[in-house]
């Protein structure tokens, strides 16, 4: 048996020596840990150094046992009121940012958590909730077809193709068959894919997905090299294509320090110039994603470079002042 082997079982024995109220015999450490005798004697007299254990007498029998004393795993195991806050403080960010999707586990993970916590405990949850509770941020947002997201779930865990009907951009209307691969929540939820016979991953708008079905029998062999992360890296938000462009931003002195400590994108270098402004550089594909979020700058930034994204720029400013 390996060291790591070894120290997982010790530890997994005194979680076990803590939760029996018959408490644990040499033989049965051997019978459940695989050990020889020596080796389970040997676990039961470490745990008995690190931690408090307690011989159970049992009426009529000769055999001895052993367990962990109430309260000594305490301590290691039990949830804290700050470790419940956080987890009920999440439900509440996903539920406002329109992720139901991701809910079906979490409050009756909570639930059990608080089962297991006395009621002080409890009441700190509950008096953390009201002091550090998550303020809810009341934005517009595309609604999320629970079922969509069900099919995909399935059809990514079981490797089928999905296929739906699909409007793009330019409001074309397609049929597409497509391996799944992974969901992106941002703004917008996307799933990302590779459509049939081809080797480019697209995004796909949930909300723009209709009759969305798993393939019965259509499996497809998964790109075990596909790495999310990497993947995102190329894009701005979760706009992807094949043209990434060598971005410039140059911000205004008054937003200085917030352009400094700002993320912007994985690739980005921040430089801060002698004028008190500050130039942004990263590459990523997505002009109109970026015109999108460089409209919340304001006056507060201009773009030096590419030539294409200063001009889809004009266009939306343009296209907006029609509006006014």
């Amino acid at each position: 048996m390996a060291r790591g082997d070894s120290i997982i079982n010790i530890l997994n024995l005194a979680i076990d020596m803590r939760y029996t109220s018959q408490g644990y015999s040499i033989q049965m450490i051997m019978d459940k840990y695989g050990v020889k005798r020596r080796t389970a004697m040997r676990m039961r007299d470490i745990i008995s150094v690190v931690f408090d254990i307690e011989e159970v007498k049992i009426p009529g029998s000769r055999v001895k046992k052993w367990r962990l004393t109430r309260g000594t795993l305490d301590s290691i195991t039990a949830f804290k009121a700050e470790e419940i806050a956080e987890l009920e403080n999440c439900v509440k960010f996903i539920k406002n940012k329109n992720y139901n999707g991701s809910l079906n586990l979490l409050p009756d993970i909570i639930k059990k958590m608080k089962i297991t916590t006395t009621n002080a405990v409890q009441n700190d949850v509950d008096a953390l909730l009201e002091l550090q509770g998550y303020a809810v941020h009341q934005y517009p947002k595309v609604k999320i077809d629970k079922n969509i997201l069900d099919k995909i779930s399935y059809a990514m865990l079981a490797q089928k193709y999905l296929t739906f009907v699909y409007t793009n951009r330019k409001k074309q209307v397609k049929k597409r068959k497509v391996a799944p691969y992974a969901i992106i929540y941002s703004e917008y939820t996307y799933l990302v894919a590779k459509e049939e016979d081809s080797d480019i991953y697209k995004h796909f708008l949930l909300y723009q997905m209709r009759d969305v079905e798993v393939s019965d029998d259509d499996y497809f062999d998964k790109d075990e090299n596909f790495d999310l992360k990497e993947h995102l890296s190329k894009s701005f938000g979760a706009f992807q294509d094949n043209n990434p462009m060598n971005v410039k931003l140059q911000f205004s002195k008054e937003v200085k320090e917030i352009v400094e400590e700002y993320s912007f994108h994985p690739t980005q270098e921040i430089t801060p110039n002698p004028d008190g402004t500050t130039t942004v550089t990263f590459t990523a594909c997505g002009d109109m994603e970026i015109c999108w979020f460089l409209f919340r700058w304001g006056k507060n930034v201009k773009i030096l470079e590419p030539q294409k994204l200063k001009d889809t720029y004009n266009m939306l400013l343009k296209d907006a002042f029609k509006q006014v």
